[in-house]
């Protein structure tokens, strides 16, 4: 029987999702056990979250190749670009999941913090665009280090977050002053830690925002609260997405997050936020159960829903 065919859309859903599979400096995770269970996390992804664009994070070229045979659903309706870049003496570790009938994505640029000898990962750029000619979309995927490795307080974070905030007025706000900017990844800080809020400009205020077009608008301060309601379409909220399991005052962290420019919150160059439908993809959604004693992910996926304008 064949898979029954995704609908026809208007919009675009972008789902960011750290799979756990390739962290830096650890062996890729390719047993056929936990391929098997990342496989089945990814088409669900595809088939009951109906995502558009999916970005893995955490993989290596082993881990792709792994996920690939797993996955032939995937391989049949997804253009698969691997975007493990070489950054200094690591690389960036995704993978950029596209649906082949319906959008078009190409890598752009990687941003790199070059201090010295040593070269951070700030994140890569990506053009995103549906076959039938939209407007584009700069896509901009970040995975910042680990809080293992620089600390909450450390100057080091709020500089990842200002270098890239200079990085996107130069190359991107410089040329267009409605840019639509998507950012998207895991940045090991939450909505209201100083980098994203103060240096990255990432607001939760419309008003603000709407005086001040060059602030980026982050729909993820709402998911910092445990309120689930058990109806999904009352569900306002999420817990956060990141969960640890010996955190000590809380276990869940809002890590990843979806980040947009006030053009595309308001409207203004053919794409909207449809700030109802971005959210953290639950548990039951995407067959993960993250608070299970046998862990296999410790991150939820994430999806932003963005809406076609038309003049």
């Amino acid at each position: 029987m064949n898979p029954d065919p995704i609908p026809p859309e208007t919009g675009l859903r972008i789902v960011w999702w750290n799979t756990k599979l390739s962290p830096a400096g650890v062996t890729s995770k390719t047993g056929n056990e936990i391929i098997s269970a990342a496989a089945e996390v990814l088409l669900r992804l595809m088939d009951v979250v109906r995502a558009d664009i999916i970005v893995l994070g955490e993989m290596s070229d082993e881990s792709i190749a792994a996920l690939r045979d797993k996955c032939p659903k995937g391989v049949a309706r997804y253009t698969w670009l691997p975007a493990c870049h070489r950054a200094g003496k690591s690389r960036f570790s995704f993978c950029v999941l596209s649906r082949k009938d319906y959008v078009h994505v190409q890598f752009q640029d990687s941003i790199l913090l070059e201090d010295g000898k040593s070269v951070t990962k700030v994140g890569l750029c990506f053009e995103v665009r549906l076959w039938d000619n939209s407007q584009w979309i700069q896509l901009i995927v970040s995975h910042w280090p680990s809080r293992l490795h620089l600390d909450r307080q450390d100057s080091g974070r709020t500089h990842i977050a200002a270098f890239l905030r200079h990085w996107i007025e130069d190359h991107i706000f410089r040329g267009d002053p409605q840019p639509n900017i998507v950012l998207v990844g895991d940045f090991n800080d939450e909505p209201f830690d100083e980098g994203l809020e103060r240096y990255l400009r990432a607001s939760r205020d419309h008003d603000k925002i709407q005086r001040n077009p060059k602030l980026f608008y982050n729909p993820f301060w709402r998911h910092l609260s445990s309120f689930e309601h058990r109806l999904r379409e009352r569900h306002a909220a999420d817990p956060g997405t990141y969960f640890h399991r010996r955190g000590r005052d809380t276990r869940w962290r809002t890590f990843d997050q979806l980040i947009v420019s006030s053009a595309v919150l308001f409207g203004k160059s053919g794409w909207r936020l449809d700030e109802a439908s971005t959210r953290v993809v639950s548990e039951s959604e995407a067959g993960i159960e993250i608070r299970s004693m046998q862990r296999t992910f410790d991150h939820l996926p994430i999806i932003g829903h963005i809406e076609r304008q038309y003049p």
